[in-house]
């Protein structure tokens, strides 16, 4: 297939996989990328991609190793870099040779020794992405989560290098102990010293820039894009490791001394963004490929008749035991090391081993590994292939079964309280200003941003069942707004052009719709009732319409006080109607909840009666960028620090909040932010 088809179809793949599982946050988003990788492999008929291993480690490891660098928590590294140490060296070694060793005995097929050693070293690092995962479910002690995340951003490397001499091996046919100890030994040396070598250049090359005034967000980032493909490509020209070169430039990163600048803080903001969609992109691209390429070693290996598919079973879980318990030896053996020197009793270690131990998933990094692997005859490609992904998936597996034992679930409920309190005295004091200034037309749309935030809120901590019957009633009074507006206008108490305008508040409605909690034939069937009445009226009026434009000035075209007044009588009506509904409906629907809904329609009633209904509608249209979000935005800045003075909410709580408004208030100040609708009133306006 065409690399740029191809290109497309990943980039598809990875929306639909993200839209999955944020739909269905309990299917693991790995799982979806991989069966959307399987579907390809078999649209494809089993043919499998071909990658080019070194362009694959540089541009798809090299930039996640970089980044695991980056988020490095430093401070934690010396804590306790003893035993980070010895999870990612002598634990990751052990657990190659010891696998690989096992396999040569129970693989079915004849491998040359070095193949099964790269298999060791496949499956020999944890994986931070899947730990993380998992971290997210339950709640580990601080020490043990830390050690973990740091195990699993740093062991790559090493991984990495075991898997490499391992393939050397099995591409020259020849293996000495003494001679890769060296080898090993200098190559992480040279790696250390080329990575710290180009995030220092990487450094002193942006503070000329910003001592020239030369330095700009955009440039600061790309020599960040750079920095791992760099420090790979040279390191790997040297013959040093290139992995740990891209580690060591990634920890430099996280490790530099920080300027509380304007200039370093957009640097930051947009590095962040612009990670975090490379992480989700490359380690989606993984998955992916493996889910193809799976397509392609499955049936040789479900097959063969050398061997039978239970004796692959077992063969998996007998690896998959192996694998858990070399890591629970080690680390056993490096505590019972550690309490003998302190002359103390392990007793108290276990499940602090337990954890270490059932914690250490494999994932992402191994998948890739193995893709590394030379190709050899088809079923020995396929076999290692096979139990690689096999074991990978037992051991994520066996630590969500095993981990609720050891570690309590997270159970964090939600309580939004503070916020809706810190939000509600924000809207008090807009909701003032509006009276003190009626003819404000944009501060309607910034309280009904405050309002419809406030109601977000409080229904986050609501169950299911009080966010289905929101969602229902709301279509509910869609439908009674709609039905008034028909008969007012076959009743000739509104004209076209009000309709139109009443038509556009409808809109906003549906938009409040929380569609998760709603029938997607009812909704469907609701607004397309609304549209067909719409463009009917639009079909059926044209050719007047079109005559009357030629017989009416243009300075008559817009609205008047009489229009205004009707359409506000209009949407009073339609309030009288749908309050005597709910009223009707609260033997059905739960009590707080219509009485929410009551009141709001009654305060926003209220607002209406000023008469600016037009500019409330046409407001929702306008930029963000004007003076009453912001200050609204002043103010919930203010009300968070009154709230943190008063003991309300915690420093931490409140920095949370600020960053919320902060993260609102940019992106109102965006001078893009526009819309094709305003666009169009303000180009009519000016004719």
């Amino acid at each position: 297939m065409d690399m740029s088809i191809l290109v497309i179809i990943f980039l598809f793949s990875l929306i639909i996989s993200n839209v999955i599982n944020r739909v269905f946050p309990k299917i693991p988003l790995p799982l979806v990328q991989l069966l959307l990788g399987i579907t390809y492999g078999i649209f494809q008929g089993g043919k499998g991609i071909d990658l080019n291993p070194e362009l694959f480690i540089a541009f798809v490891i090299a930039p996640l190793n970089f980044r695991e660098g980056e988020e490095a928590d430093v401070g934690s590294f010396l804590r306790y870099r003893s035993l980070i140490l010895f999870l990612i060296l002598p634990v990751v070694f052990v657990t190659a040779l010891g696998i690989g060793a096992v396999a040569s005995y129970l693989l079915p097929i004849e491998l040359p020794m070095a193949a099964y050693f790269a298999l060791g070293a496949a499956l020999g690092p944890t994986d931070a992405v899947a730990f993380i995962s998992i971290a997210k479910r339950f709640a580990f002690p601080k020490r043990v989560e830390n050690v973990l995340k740091l195990e699993g951003l740093l062991n790559d490397a090493s991984g990495l290098v075991a898997f490499q001499f391992a393939v050397t091996a099995l591409l020259t046919g020849y293996f000495s102990i003494g001679q890769a100890s060296v080898k090993l030994l200098l190559s992480i040396i040279g790696g250390f010293g080329v990575g710290f070598l180009f995030a220092f250049l990487n450094r002193v090359f942006l503070s000329v820039l910003e001592k020239f005034d030369a330095a700009d967000v955009t440039g600061a980032l790309l020599l960040e894009l750079a920095l791992p493909m760099v420090s790979y490509f040279v390191a790997d020209t040297l013959g040093v490791s290139a992995i740990i070169a891209v580690v060591i430039a990634g920890v430099m990163q996280a490790g530099r001394l920080r300027k509380v600048t304007l200039f370093d803080a957009q640097v930051y903001r947009v590095t962040n963004v612009i990670w975090k969609t490379i992480n989700f992109m490359l380690n989606g691209v993984v998955f992916l490929i493996f889910g193809s390429e799976l397509t392609s070693i499955l049936v040789p290996v479900l097959t063969s008749p050398d061997y039978g598919n239970g004796y692959l079973l077992s063969l998996l879980l007998v690896l998959t035991g192996l694998l858990f318990l070399l890591r629970f030896s080690m680390i056993g053996l490096y505590y019972a090391w550690l309490k003998w020197s302190k002359r103390k009793t392990l007793r108290k270690s276990w499940k602090e081993i337990c954890l270490l131990t059932f914690s250490g998933v494999k994932g992402t990094v191994s998948i890739a590994t193995i893709l590394l692997l030379p190709r050899m005859e088809n079923l020995q490609y396929s076999l290692l292939l096979f139990m690689v992904a096999g074991v990978t998936l037992l051991s994520f597996l066996t630590g969500l079964l095993i981990l609720p034992f050891l570690a309590p679930a997270i159970d964090k409920p939600v309580d939004n309280f503070m916020r809706i309190s810190i939000l509600t005295k924000v809207l008090t004091i807009l909701e003032q200003d509006s009276k003190d200034n009626p003819d404000n037309a944009s501060l309607y749309a910034v309280i009904d941003n405050y309002n419809a935030r406030i109601q977000g809120l409080i229904l986050e901590q609501e169950p299911a069942s009080v966010k289905r019957d929101l969602a229902s009633l709301q279509l509910f009074m869609i439908d009674i707004e709609s039905q008034g507006l028909e008969y007012a206008y076959n009743q000739e108490d509104i004209d076209l052009k009000e309709y139109r305008i009443y038509q556009g508040y409808l809109k906003i409605l549906e938009k409040q719709v929380n569609r998760s909690f709603v029938s997607s034939f009812t909704y469907g069937i609701r607004i397309f009732m609304r549209v067909v009445r719409a463009s009917l009226h639009e079909i059926v009026t044209f050719g007047a319409r079109f005559r009357a434009l030629k017989k009416v000035p243009k300075q008559h075209r817009r609205l008047t006080e009489q229009n205004r007044d009707r359409i506000t009588n209009l949407y009073l009506k339609n309030t009288e109607l749908i309050l005597e509904a709910l009223e009707d409906l609260e033997g059905y629907y739960n009590h707080p909840l219509v009485d929410y809904l009551q009141n709001a329609r009654l305060r926003d009633a209220e607002l209406i009666k000023s008469g600016l209904f037009v500019e409330r509608v046409i407001m929702h249209w306008i930029p963000n960028s004007n003076d009453d979000i912001l200050r609204g935005y002043y103010l919930e800045r203010k009300t968070i620090a009154e709230f943190e003075a008063d003991g309300l909410i915690s420093n931490q709580y409140a920095q949370e909040l600020r960053s919320n408004v902060n993260e609102l208030e940019n992106y109102s100040l965006n001078d893009t932010t526009t819309s094709l609708s305003y666009e169009f009133l303000n180009f009519a306006s000016q004719k």
